[in-house]
């Protein structure tokens, strides 16, 4: 969804970005077509009496309930190839489910990055960088300014993640330590935790620890091998974890990762991946372990059964609204379950229990086709062919889908609902006695 504007809206194909100065590219032999793309936009700035450009880009997602998405604010979008890993990255955890459709926002810098990017600086942090200390005027375009325009120009939802690496890490914790309300989920990548010769990682690990009312996900992260990165960020989250044990109320979620193997440049990858993982963990819904659970015991009562369904809905309920999201339960995981509702013989328990996923995903054919499928275990003919004909309709336009998954469910939605119809059909047929 691209709006266009006043404000000069110019698409740009993140596969054709420009390019570092290198040697000219061959010209391709084929049709070149872009795998991401990202929209150029000019967002008026008073913090810095200008008008800044920034990179706008969406998912493809084919989601019903997809309509409104988190902010993912990004950093450093000047370079040009960790922003595009970052964008690819985003997506594949998406069309895998592992995290929920969000908007991303690049933000390059404008003039001088060590400047725009870093707090304050004192003793030799100041000697070793004079003009530090932008930090407060670069979150105030962020927070202030490009984040209510996003709001009124795209279908946002209050929620706001900041992902930086190196000094745009000490922007994510700057953040986190003066702006509280900002951010509901920061990822930290390499951070330069000497600042200040460690009174930084200090007072942010101080703030954090005695904050009471804020719910907030931190991922902190470092390489094994950028020493002069790893030992302080291993420093800081050590303080930070036993300021956060000693407190009372503290509504921190606080993990901290090392990769052994990663120099510097490196962890950017890892590090958003893993980050955003951690951040919507509690959404996962473990529908495939409560399952083999009740296989391996051959459970077929429906009350137990129901009863397990709930839980994992409330649970699953509880997370979103932690982390201020739809709450609208996975339509795998109750598809899974109404599935081994019918495997345990409870035909009436699987009729709810898909009814109710294809009335929360009426344009899914899975649902319908699942539907179709308890119904027919249940000798409800006729609406089991409505379903089965609905299933077949909405494939055909999943079929049309730029996800290859989705296509693949089609295809095996469409057999599947072929196969049953043909099998009601045999049964109805007169007896030739």
């Amino acid at each position: 969804m691209h709006l266009a504007t006043g404000a000069g809206f110019a698409t740009l194909m993140a596969a054709t970005l420009p390019a570092q100065p290198s040697r000219k590219a061959p010209e391709p032999l084929g049709t070149r077509e872009a795998l991401l793309t990202v929209t150029r936009v000019h967002v008026p700035s008073k913090a810095f009496a200008m008008t800044r450009d920034v990179y706008i880009w969406i998912p493809n997602t084919e989601s019903p309930t997809a309509a409104r998405y988190p902010v993912l604010v990004f950093p450093d979008a000047e370079e040009y190839g960790q922003f595009r890993a970052a964008l690819a990255n985003v997506q594949f955890l998406i069309d895998r489910r592992l995290i929920p459709p969000m908007i991303v926002a690049g933000v390059p810098f404008v003039k001088d990055r060590r400047h725009e990017l870093s707090p304050p600086a004192t003793g030799s942090t100041a000697k070793l960088y004079p003009k530090a200390g932008g930090a407060g005027q670069t979150l105030q375009f962020m927070i202030d300014e490009l984040l209510p325009w996003i709001d009124a120009h795209y279908p946002t939802l209050p929620v706001r993640l900041f992902a930086g690496h190196s000094l745009g890490g000490n922007l994510a914790l700057y953040a986190m330590e003066t702006r509280p309300e900002a951010f509901r989920v920061v990822i930290a990548m390499s951070p330069a935790m000497y600042w200040n010769d460690g009174e930084f990682g200090k007072e942010v690990a101080q703030r954090l620890a005695a904050d009471t009312l804020h719910p907030r996900t931190l991922f902190l992260m470092s390489g094994g091998q950028e020493p002069s990165i790893d030992q302080p960020v291993s420093t800081f989250a050590a303080y930070l974890t036993a300021l956060m044990d000693s407190a009372k109320g503290n509504r921190l979620t606080f993990e901290r990762r090392q990769y052994p193997e990663d120099v510097h440049e490196m962890t950017p990858l890892p590090g958003l991946v893993d980050g955003l993982r951690m951040a919507f963990r509690p959404m996962l819904v473990p529908a495939d372990s409560v399952v083999t659970h009740f296989s391996e015991r051959n459970t077929t009562d429906s009350a137990e059964i129901a009863g397990a369904v709930s839980a994992l809905e409330s649970r699953y309920s509880a997370a979103t609204s932690s982390l201020g999201l739809p709450g609208l339960f996975p339509e795998q995981a109750l598809d899974l379950l109404g599935s081994y509702a019918l495997q345990a013989k409870q035909a009436n328990l699987a009729v709810t229990l898909f009814r109710e996923n294809r009335d929360r995903y009426p344009t899914s054919s899975n649902t319908h086709e699942s539907l179709g499928e308890a119904l027919a275990a249940g000798a409800d003919t006729t609406r089991a062919v409505d379903e089965f004909r609905s299933s077949i309709s909405l494939a055909r336009q999943e079929a049309k889908s730029v996800s290859v998954l989705v296509r693949a469910q089609a295809r095996d939605v469409t057999a599947q609902a072929r196969s049953q119809l043909q099998a009601l059909h045999k049964n109805d047929r007169p007896s030739a006695n």
